[in-house]
């Protein structure tokens, strides 16, 4: 492998181990009152993306450059505030601005999403961001070698 290391993979194989659950169940509140939720105004995926950038005083060609994301994909984001993204590209947006887990998280709840513990490929991202390898190449490639689908 030209991008990872044999004590990376093992050190993953283990967190995988610790990690994976084959069932995940998550409950909702029970007393939401649905009118209130859709008469409520809510922050988008786009708001949160910009938001971060913002805050962490990032420059967008530098994120999506090291996110792997193409600059058609990025600037639609930026243009269509109701953008509802994939999750593949939110976690390359999150690896390409340098995210922690906590802050993933949060973008992909704006996008409608969430880390499975259920899901290997999740935890494989969720290990590199966790350990601070901001690599795009070499998730992708611990993601082929695993036989899933690259960011």
């Amino acid at each position: 492998m030209k991008y990872v290391t044999d004590q990376l993979l093992a050190d993953l194989e283990k967190f995988l181990q610790d990690n994976y659950i084959q069932i995940f169940f998550q409950l909702g509140p029970a007393d939401a009152d649905i009118a209130e939720i859709a008469a409520s105004e809510v922050e988008t995926f786009s708001d949160k993306l910009f938001a971060l950038i913002q805050e962490k005083e990032l420059s967008e060609v530098e994120i999506y450059k090291r996110g792997n994301v193409s600059r058609q994909l990025f600037s639609r984001i930026r243009s269509e505030r109701e953008y509802h993204p994939t999750k593949k590209t939110v976690f390359a947006l999150a690896v390409g601005m340098g995210l922690t887990v906590d802050e993933t998280k949060l973008l992909l709840e704006k996008a409608g999403y969430a880390f499975s513990s259920a899901s290997k490929a999740d935890l494989i991202v969720k290990y590199f961001l966790l350990h601070g390898h901001y690599d795009i190449f070499a998730i992708n490639e611990v993601l082929d070698k695993y036989g899933f689908e690259t960011l």
